[in-house]
This record gives structure tokens, C-alpha cells and sequence, in this order.
């Protein structure tokens, strides 16, 4: 699983507009959608020639994956599916930035229209940015493919799957224990929490927070609820929630950590101590902060399963056990297992009622390693 955090960069267009009836619709909520527009990004990506040859972006071998096949293969010669092609091969981020804005508009007809609230959300990611709103330079490509290929009359015949999945995202995701339980350990309060998945989701995520008339709210890029053959409801729920706390916490560590900015970029400068360097998804986190977040919104979910799940000691240890194994095997860090420890250690102690106390504790720790 990846992570990428959506960063802005100077434009004249605000990034959002929450207008008093958007914010009083939208407090204190969590959202779960299947955006119909960010759906027929996902499906045009999914038929793109470099799906083909990059099958780890599209979640495959499902029912779905195979209905888009059938239904949408045959318009893979259609001018946006080009288009798309070669963004992707020019930088895979394109991937988020389409899918991102086109969360900012919605259809009317076949035509695709401008929601007037979210205005140009993904304008680049780490050091790879954008100054215009690819969507509206393929606005036109994009309704030729919608009206060839029917695609609203796919989306509409898949209604009732959309909204099972939706449910099962209320079953198992969790979303506003985790909330509370990160809000309570931060000082820092956001509005409304916005979950916008689709099936075709695999493991690249993205989330973000955006601001504006005094209301914060999140965007979360991720994939449907997973499932894997011998989970119990338990670990169900413990898995599917590290996959989203993992991403949320990043929300809530970034302001915290801009204040021990200095500190952290000298702890964490030794690249060869921190990360694996043959680890390629390490490219990812360029910078000592980035590193340091990472190991801390992971560590952070074990705190979060130690008060959810830790009177069962056996699943406990079977999440601490597969937050090590991703962190240190597929991910590239390699002190995870003892920076989870000390982290846990302290935790447990009761010293420390904000995440905010851990810092100075952590990075001492951190600097004698």
C-alpha cells in the first residue's frame, strides 16, 4: 500500500468552497461515496494500455473488473482513454489527480458539470504538480466516451452493488470510533470525514484535509472493505481498520510534527538507519518528516488496537504482528518493531493523555537508536 498526500500549490481558483448550506449538511458526518464521476475516471483508467501493463493499479480478478471488461473494452480506442494512457506514462500520479478532480463535478445528462465546491482538489503530489484542471481539458473527450458507451446506464445498473458495498463500509470501517478516538488525543477537530471508494480501487490511497468558512474535511481515497477467506468479524474489522486509520492519522500527525520540524529533520536525516534503500516504495518519503510521519501514523494504530482490541490478546498480537510485517517487509522501514515498542511502552505508562507528550520521549528515543 502506498500513500500519497495531496499538496497544493498557488493558484488564482480557491481548492474548495463550503458554502453555510454545505457546512451545515455536512457537520459532524461521515460520508461514504461512489462518486459517479470518479467512477467513470476509474473505469477509462482501467482500460488504458498501461492498466494492462501495470496490473497492481486496478483491483482485478473480480466480478466488476470483469462487467467494466466486457462492457467498456470495446471504446478503449476512444480519444480520453488516449489521453489518460499518456498521463500515466508521463507520471503514474495522474492516477490521483484525475481521480481526485474529478470528485469536483457531477452529471447532468450526459454532461459533466462543475459542483461549485470542490474546484481543483488534486493539484499535485510530493514534487510533481499541475497548474490546470486536467478534467476540464478533457471534459469534451470524456462526454463522448460517456454517451458512446452508455456508461451512466452501467452505473445505474450497478446501484444496488455500489450500495452494499457502502454498507459494508459502515459494518467494518469503524471510521467514527476512530475519529473520536483521534480527537481525543489531538488537539485538533475536523468537521467532516468524506470516504470516496470505488471497486476498482487496489492499494493506492490518498487523503487530505481542505478548509474553508471555518470548516475542515476530509477527502479519503481507498479501496472497498477487504475480505480474506478465515477472517473472523473480529479481525475483519481490525484489518480494514488499520487500512484506514493509517491513512486518516496523517491528518492529525502533519500539524504536530510542523512543530517539531527541526529536531525531526536532524533525528531522522540518516536515510541508511530509518528506510530500506532497495525498498523502491521508500522514493515515496523523500524527506526526514516524511520518514518520521510514516513511522508514527503506523505506530499510532497500534495504540488505537491496544484500546479496541487488546483484552484479546491473541488478535492484538496478530495486528501488531501484521503492522510489522508490512512496515518493515513490504514498506521499507526497517525499525518499526522497536520504534512500536518504545511507542507502545510509553502509551501504556499512562503519562501521556495527548499524542502531542509522546513527541519529545520518541525522538530522544529515536536519536540514541
Amino acid at each position: 500500500m502506498l500513500l500519497f498526500v495531496f499538496t497544493g500549490v498557488a493558484a488564482q481558483e480557491k481548492e474548495v468552497n463550503f458554502g453555510r448550506k454545505y457546512v451545515r449538511d455536512n457537520d459532524q458526518k461521515t460520508t461514504i461515496e461512489i462518486s459517479e464521476a470518479q467512477e467513470l475516471v476509474y473505469i477509462i483508467l482501467a482500460i488504458t494500455d498501461f492498466a494492462k501493463e501495470n496490473p497492481g493499479m486496478t483491483k482485478q480478478g473480480t466480478e466488476y473488473f470483469n462487467d467494466v471488461q466486457a462492457h467498456f473494452s470495446q471504446f478503449s480506442d476512444l480519444a480520453v482513454v488516449h489521453a489518460f494512457d499518456k498521463l500515466l506514462r508521463h507520471n503514474v500520479v495522474n492516477y490521483f489527480l484525475l481521480a481526485g478532480n474529478a470528485y469536483g463535478f457531477q452529471f447532468e445528462g450526459e454532461r459533466l458539470h462543475p459542483t461549485r465546491v470542490y474546484n481543483f482538489p488534486a493539484k499535485g503530489i510530493g514534487k510533481y504538480k499541475i497548474t490546470v484542471n486536467p478534467i476540464t481539458v478533457h471534459l469534451q473527450e470524456l462526454e463522448e466516451f460517456v454517451r458512446k458507451s452508455d456508461y451512466r446506464g452501467f452505473y445505474k445498473s450497478h446501484k444496488c452493488y455500489y450500495d452494499s458495498l457502502k454498507t459494508e463500509y459502515r459494518k467494518y470501517a469503524t471510521i467514527g470510533e476512530q475519529k473520536e478516538w483521534l480527537e481525543s488525543h489531538f488537539d485538533y477537530n475536523i468537521n467532516s470525514y468524506r470516504v470516496l471508494t470505488s471497486p476498482l480501487i487496489a492499494g493506492m490511497n490518498a487523503t487530505h484535509t481542505f478548509e474553508d468558512n471555518g470548516f475542515k474535511e476530509i477527502l479519503l481515497f481507498l479501496p472497498t472493505i477487504r475480505d480474506e477467506k478465515g477472517w473472523t468479524a473480529d479481525v475483519k474489522k481490525a484489518m480494514n481498520s488499520r487500512i484506514i486509520f493509517t491513512e486518516i492519522d496523517h491528518n492529525y500527525v502533519g500539524p504536530v510534527s510542523e512543530k517539531y520540524l527541526e529536531r525531526i529533520q536532524r533525528v531522522f536525516n540518516n536515510r541508511d538507519k530509518w528506510i530500506n534503500i532497495g525498498n523502491k516504495s521508500t522514493e515515496h518519503y523523500p524527506s526526514p518528516i516524511k520518514v518520521y510521519d510514516e513511522y508514527l501514523t503506523w505506530g499510532l494504530f497500534l495504540l488505537y488496537a491496544y484500546d479496541k482490541f487488546g483484552e484479546d490478546k491473541a488478535l492484538f498480537q496478530q495486528i501488531v504482528d501484521n503492522v510489522n510485517d508490512m512496515m518493515i517487509n513490504k514498506k521499507g522501514f526497517p525499525k518499526a518493531r522497536e520504534f512500536n515498542a518504545e511507542l507502545l511502552r510509553y502509551y501504556k505508562s499512562g503519562l501521556y493523555a495527548k499524542i502531542e507528550q509522546l513527541y519529545k520521549p520518541l525522538l530522544e528515543w529515536s536519536e540514541s537508536q
